[in-house]
């Protein structure tokens, strides 16, 4: 990836920042520089195991936490559009923005027509483990960048690629194969930091990757998909 010089990730709620942490931390660390894009608060999801708050006010959290990780990343900047992630129960069913693909394409083309990056990095086809809001948010960015014609990000990356050797993993998009994958151990102590700012999410954490240990939740091998951009 040369010559890049600013790079867009856009997730659809605060923490999923961390299917792709380990690259984004290289990116910074070679000098380039990341924004962020969050396309809700992550309202809808758990409050914490002890509850950081109530859950009238997770969204006033969540977004704090993910200013905190953005710190710990490097982001030069981060933003949040206003649609409300739906509320879900733990083991309850998750559900997209109520928002139709007209308006929340226009929300995304606003920061994409004003920041112009290099390289936009987001969700994969499959929505990692499925979240709809994770599918909606990678089929409307791409939406989004084929509208912007004749200007294009160089580069449109997904995360949690298919390599072969990772495809039963529970994160992984099985039909986005992987054009290049990395061992993130170099910038493992930032991932983690990045996990660190989110504590609302630490007990979904551990209970999803069944430890004690929030390092042993993060992987350690991070791949992506390229994305034909039409530049």
């Amino acid at each position: 990836m040369k010559h890049v010089t600013t790079v867009l990730a856009i997730m659809a709620h605060p923490d999923d920042e961390l299917f792709g942490t380990g690259y984004l931390a290289k990116l910074v660390a070679e000098g380039h520089e990341l924004s962020m894009l969050c396309t809700t608060r992550g309202e809808g999801g758990e409050v914490g195991e002890p509850p950081v708050g109530p859950k009238a006010r997770l969204g006033v959290y969540r977004e704090a936490e993910m200013r905190a990780a953005a710190r710990a990343l490097g982001a030069r900047d981060i933003w949040f559009l206003d649609f409300v992630d739906p509320r879900m129960e733990i083991d309850g069913e998750a559900l997209p923005i109520d928002a139709t693909s007209q308006q929340f394409r226009a929300a995304l083309s606003v920061h994409l027509e004003r920041l112009r990056p290099d390289v936009v990095v987001t969700h994969g086809s499959n929505g990692e483990y499925g979240h709809p809001q994770h599918v909606y948010t990678h089929r409307t960015v791409r939406d989004a960048l084929a509208e912007l014609a004749p200007w294009r990000p160089s580069e449109m990356l997904t995360w949690c690629a298919n390599t072969g050797a990772n495809a039963e993993d529970k994160l992984t998009n099985r039909d986005d194969p992987a054009d290049f994958s990395l061992d993130i151990t170099p910038w493992f102590s930032t991932k983690l930091a990045v996990a660190q700012a989110h504590r609302s999410q630490h007990a979904m954490f551990l209970r999803n990757n069944r430890t004690s240990d929030l390092a042993d939740a993060l992987r350690r091998e991070e791949a992506f998909r390229r994305w034909d951009t039409g530049s």
